[in-house]
């Protein structure tokens, strides 16, 4: 306990900037440790700045409360929050010291929520008051909430990044630059002797380009045909629930009860529901008028019109209980039937309102899929792919996409190479000018080569035509062998054609057990998690239950123990010999105990008395002993001049000459 306040003092002085010691911070009231504590909250931003002396006591309970649980405080463990709230505003000192140590250990935590609290704070506004402008000023609200949390959050997460990290990525930022560079380079210098360049650049970025907008209009016309496929799905529903689970009646009788309903839904909503929106409606913008039209009301005003209210209540209610009175409960039978008439108006008129805002709706749905089909057609035209259709050709699409990107690759490469050997080629010539004639050379070498080779191939065409009535002749033996072996064959493809069947059925099985196996698994996995959860909980409340159960049988142990004492001095005291009694004992010791204190105080006393005396001959004692050790220090060294020592009997003394 000592340790934490030291620690509390210590914070206190940093933070609030205070001249505390331990002694000072106890000597505090409850009021200024009240004060104290707003004080740090102040400090740490989780509300304004309060007196304690001067604010109203309900207004700086409430802000004090606002405080804590906008810092997120919890009470101890244990304690009732409701006695902790009257312990805190009463300013109990181990409470105080516990909500201090609380925020000065969680300091950096506590600001950061103090912080987060002013804007994640939602204003609550009664739902009477409520209107659409500030339903839509809520949402906008609750939309900017959820941008400041991202935006928060990452800014939190840039905090956090080590500095180093940030020092080596730049490092290694510069590296690829340079690398990016030198690649530049390269790519210049290949591309000196390419011709038709900026051409080249040019289709490649309009290539680009098209590509870019390929995939945009992709994503659109994904993204359109997913909100097509919801409207569509809407509209469905919507119709289903509106025609009762069926959009197109079957029969003749259907249509006619479904147009019958529909024609007594529509005269009912004509003549009695819109009727009384009306005139409520109208009522209410009157009320409005008479309230803009009046001035404003003061205190007075309002505290009369509560007065009028109250009375006209009182009134009613008198009323209500003269007609109780008067009427007998027994002779009213039309009540029941009152009731229920009552249910069935309710129900009708909710009835007529769900009908009226679904049928808004679908209006709504239906024109939102009416605009989304103008859009689609727009797009695409009037020819729509659906599909597998649309799948086809999107996988037609990728493949000439595919095989453009490679051919290019390749295109590149081809022209990279040709690039690096014309300049070779003219650097080498530069240098050696018989190169160039060496290569003429090559190139007829390279024409009488293929003359002579086609000479060879007319040769064997006439070989083979010569030899052709052979092969026709080994092709039909060849045919004749095959018909062979594919009779000989037959029976093994028979006898293979169950067995594959076979293998086919124990392979839909195996997947279908498989399935099943998964699913199982999945199933008893999900199940374990909160079986385990709840053996553990249990684990936890039988090891407590244990130790409560040592602790009780150890208390039992002691009153036992206890109880026999008691029972052994009640017999004792009831005897005629009489022994002596626990209590006796425990007494006569203390007094012998007293005893022999007060001997050794008597004895310390005395002591003290002779301490002067003793020290002085203990003094004089340790001088008799330091001059006999000198006497014999100077008797046992070798005489180097004449001595002389005279000795008596009473002194001894050492006289030199």
């Amino acid at each position: 306990m000592t340790e934490q306040i030291k620690f509390i003092v210590k914070e206190l002085n940093t933070n609030l900037g205070r001249n505390y010691d331990l002694i000072k911070f106890d000597a505090l009231d409850e009021k200024q440790l009240l004060q104290v504590l707003l004080d740090l909250l102040v400090n740490f931003n989780a509300g304004e700045k309060l007196d304690i002396r001067e604010d109203d006591t309900e207004t700086v309970t409430v802000r004090l409360l606002e405080m804590l649980s906008s810092v997120k405080y919890r009470p101890p463990p244990g304690v009732e929050p409701t006695l902790f709230r009257s312990q805190l505003l009463a300013g109990d000192a181990r409470t105080i010291h516990h909500v201090l140590h609380w925020l000065l250990s969680n300091k950096e935590q506590v600001k950061n929520t103090a912080y987060l609290a002013k804007y994640l704070k939602i204003p609550d506004i009664p739902s009477d008051v409520r209107s659409n402008t500030i339903q839509d000023l809520l949402d906008l609200y609750q939309n900017l909430i959820d941008e400041f949390k991202d935006v928060h959050k990452r800014t939190r997460m840039l905090q956090k990044e080590n500095a180093s990290e940030i020092i080596n990525d730049i490092k290694e930022m510069a590296v690829e630059r340079d690398i990016v560079i030198k690649r530049l380079e390269n790519v210049q210098i290949h591309l000196v002797d390419v011709r038709d360049k900026e051409d080249l650049l040019n289709l490649s970025k309009l290539l680009r380009i098209q590509q870019e907008r390929e995939k945009e209009l992709e994503t659109q016309y994904n993204m359109q045909q997913s909100q097509l496929k919801t409207a569509s799905e809407q509209l469905k529903r919507y119709l289903n629930v509106i025609h009762g689970q069926s959009a197109t009646p079957k029969t003749v009788s259907d249509v006619i009860k479904h147009l019958q309903e529909e024609i007594q839904l529509n005269s009912y909503l004509m003549k009695e529901k819109l009727p009384q929106e009306s005139s409520s409606l109208q009522k209410e913008l009157n009320i409005m008028q008479a309230i803009a039209t009046e001035e404003h009301p003061t205190r007075s005003d309002v505290i009369t019109v509560q007065d009028k209210i109250s009375a006209v209540n009182s009134e009613i209610e008198h009323l209500v209980q003269r007609r109780l009175a008067a009427t007998r409960p027994q002779e009213d039978k039309l009540a029941p039937f009152r009731q229920q008439a009552t249910v069935i108006r309710r129900n009708k008129e909710a009835s007529a309102a769900r009908v009226h805002e679904l049928t808004a709706t679908l209006k709504d749905h239906e024109a939102t899929l009416a605009d989304l089909r103008s859009q689609v057609k727009q797009l695409l035209g009037d020819i729509v792919l659906r599909g597998e259709e649309l799948k086809k050709y999107v996988n037609t699409l990728r493949t000439k996409s595919t095989l453009y990107k490679r051919q290019r690759a390749n295109l590149s490469t081809f022209k990279v190479e040709a690039g690096v050997l014309t300049r070779t080629l003219h650097i080498l010539n530069t240098n050696d000018p018989t190169i160039e004639m060496a290569l003429v050379n090559h190139k007829k070498m390279k024409i009488d080569d293929d003359e002579i080779v086609e000479r060879g191939q007319d040769k064997t065409a006439d070989l083979a035509k010569k030899s052709l009535h052979d092969l026709s002749q080994l092709v039909a033996q060849t045919a004749q062998k095959l018909s062979q072996v594919r009779q000989e064959i037959q029976p093994l493809a028979d006898n293979v054609k169950p067995i594959k069947l076979e293998f086919q059925e124990i392979q839909q099985q195996y997947e279908q057990k498989k399935r099943i196996y998964e699913a199982t698994s999945i199933n008893i996995s999900s199940q374990m998690e909160p079986i385990k959860n709840r053996v553990k909980e249990l684990t936890d409340q039988l090891n407590n239950k244990e130790d409560e159960w040592k602790n009780l049988r150890q208390k039992i142990t002691k009153a036992e123990s206890l109880q026999e004492v008691v029972m052994f001095e009640m017999k004792n005291s009831m005897q005629s010999p009489r022994k002596p009694s626990k209590m006796e004992a425990l007494k006569k010791r203390v007094s012998d105990v007293e005893e022999i204190v007060k001997n050794l105080e008597e004895e310390q006393r005395t002591i003290s008395s002779r301490q002067g005396a003793v020290e002085e001959q203990t003094r004089l004692w340790q001088n008799t002993l330091q001059l006999l050790r000198c006497k014999l220090k100077a008797r046992d060294e070798p005489a180097t001049r004449q001595e002389r020592m005279h000795i008596t009997q009473q002194t001894q003394m050492l006289t030199l000459t």
